[in-house]
């Protein structure tokens, strides 16, 4: 897999000791460098063309892919899932996005996978998926697509390998792991003024 392969490039750095999100460990208190798991999308954006290219991210149609984990997908009819509800915290109304909007781009007969309300969209079997991420993730994976914000729900949808379009707010509120990296190869992330791909990209979903 691609995360393999740029793990065993990045251990053969002799600059690099210790990939750890922990900085209590005697792995980091010996090391002479390390780098928090969480930081890699942005040191990728950094790397050389060739370690790039293992991140494979285009505009011109959203690809599919292995994903990290799999699941088996519930026979509820294929459609497009969104969620247009950032989690709650202090950028949740910035990087939330009107229904309306999400219905002007993709259409309303699609999935809700907003744990708060369906809007006008179609609602999940009532089995328990608000609460357990297994449940949700079983559902996704018979959606055609999903269309969502910068929430839980991208990053599930993309370590799933699911063709996803992720809705980000402006630039200026654009969290940094989208701004400087490509965390999945199946997740196209548009800024506001991009929007208007939307279509086009469900189409070649």
């Amino acid at each position: 897999m691609a995360q393999q392969s740029i793990l065993k490039l990045i251990g053969q750095m002799e600059c690099i000791d210790v990939l750890t999100n922990g900085i209590d460990g005697d792995d980091v208190i010996g090391s002479d460098y390390w780098i928090g798991n969480i930081s890699l999308p942005y040191y990728l954006s950094l790397a050389m063309p060739y370690v790039k290219n293992l991140f494979p991210v285009t505009k011109g149609k959203i690809v599919a892919s292995e994903g990290y984990f799999d699941v088996v997908a519930t026979n509820i009819p294929k459609k497009i899932g969104v969620n247009w509800g950032a989690s709650k915290g202090n950028l949740h109304y910035i990087k939330s996005v009107h229904p309306e909007q999400i219905a002007e781009l993709v259409g309303d007969d699609c999935y809700s996978f907003n744990p708060e309300s369906d809007g006008n969209f179609n609602p999940l079997p009532n089995d328990g998926w608000k609460t357990d991420w297994n449940i949700t993730a079983q559902h996704m994976k018979a959606c055609k697509g999903i269309v969502t914000v910068d929430t839980g729900t991208a990053h599930l949808a993309g370590a799933l390998g699911i063709k996803t379009i992720v809705l980000l707010p402006k630039e200026e509120f654009v969290c940094w792991r989208w701004k400087n990296g490509r965390w999945y190869d199946s997740v196209v992330a548009l800024r506001p003024e991009e929007y208007d791909q939307i279509p086009d990209l469900i189409r070649r979903m």
